[in-house]
């Protein structure tokens, strides 16, 4: 336990300590760096092999730098080297890290950032693309912009969840009487108690062993991360639920953009917006290759049929009526994203 504790508190310290340098290393007498362009630290809580990063290699830095003529240059973070999501965001909102691109981590101060977690409200990953990049989007960054101390610049993908096991699992009534990790999350814990599963909360790094061990029968997750995090070797069934498809966004601290000259600002936005449309090409693309290692790692990928997708919405209702009875807008987010084509 001491030992635990002491890894812990050197962790924090390295990071407090490699944010302090940070901030140090993009600032002079002008707050430029060496190079004549002021350093612009990105953190990123996803790792550097996701679409959400490659986007911002591949799109979102070299046009900010380009439009800027150089006047910004930006340095990402990612895997969340400079803490985690929470950190991350609370850093970026007091202009210690300038950038951000967090999942929904915030949305307990921020109560309608749960939406991206809400279960079967959309049609496939290209409605959810619509529906973050376009009306559902601006809703959601009207309601943070007006209460913190951010621009909510961009919508990325963080992953469709499906569910995994190691007993049978290819229709509803295979749930019932599973033991499914969850994460501590009581939008995920209903989800999964509403379609008759045992609920064992455990973080992330326990799963393997937990699976392997017979502890767990299965989880929930994005397929990446089930081939990413080996789980597909002690796992035998992949249900390609889709249940909620979830995203990262990007922020950027209210000091920092308002810093800088409306032609700028323009330029971060722009180049933000067409990362982001990038990475969901990406995304998408990878969905048919993760489906295919599942199938030749010897695993069952089974879709829901419209019939079972339908059982499913019907059984988690439970959770839609949790959720009415915590927040009077629920309603009025799933009438928008049902009017969004």
């Amino acid at each position: 336990m001491k030992c635990n504790r002491f890894v812990k508190f050197t962790a924090t310290m390295l990071t407090l300590l490699t944010v302090a340098a940070l901030s140090g290393c993009g600032s002079s007498s002008t707050g430029d760096d060496a190079a004549g362009g002021k350093l612009v630290k990105v953190a990123i809580c996803v790792s550097d092999t996701t679409p959400a990063v490659q986007a911002l290699k591949e799109v979102f830095v070299p046009e900010v730098e380009k439009a800027t003529e150089g006047r910004y240059k930006i340095q990402l973070y990612p895997s969340g080297v400079l803490g985690g999501e929470k950190v991350t965001y609370d850093y970026t909102k007091s202009g210690i890290v300038e950038m951000c691109v967090v999942g929904t981590g915030m949305w307990s101060e921020t109560p309608k950032m749960s939406a991206p977690d809400f279960p079967f409200m959309f049609r496939d990953v290209d409605h959810a693309s619509r529906c973050y990049q376009g009306a559902l989007g601006d809703y959601l960054r009207e309601e943070i912009e007006s209460t913190q101390p951010l621009k909510l610049l961009s919508w990325m993908p963080n992953g469709v969840r499906a569910f995994s096991s190691n007993k049978k699992l290819t229709c509803t009534d295979d749930f019932k009487g599973q033991k499914l990790r969850m994460p501590n999350n009581p939008i995920h814990v209903r989800l999964a108690e509403s379609l008759g599963a045992n609920v064992v909360i455990m973080d992330m790094g326990e799963v393997f062993t937990s699976l392997e061990q017979g502890v767990v029968d299965g989880q929930d997750n994005p397929l990446s991360t089930v081939r990413n995090e080996g789980w597909y070797e002690v796992q035998k069934c992949i249900y390609n639920t889709d249940h909620i498809i979830a995203s990262l966004e990007m922020f950027a601290s209210d000091d920092f953009l308002s810093g800088m000259s409306e032609e700028d600002q323009e330029a971060f936005r722009k180049a933000a917006q067409d990362a982001a449309s990038y990475s969901w090409d990406l995304y998408k693309e990878s969905l048919d290759s993760d489906i295919q290692f599942m199938k030749d790692s010897g695993l069952t990928v089974t879709d829901p049929t419209d019939e079972d997708r339908e059982k499913l919405k019907a059984a988690v209702e439970p959770v839609y009526d949790y959720l009415r009875d915590q927040y009077d807008w629920v309603d009025e987010v799933l009438n928008l994203v049902d009017s969004i084509e």
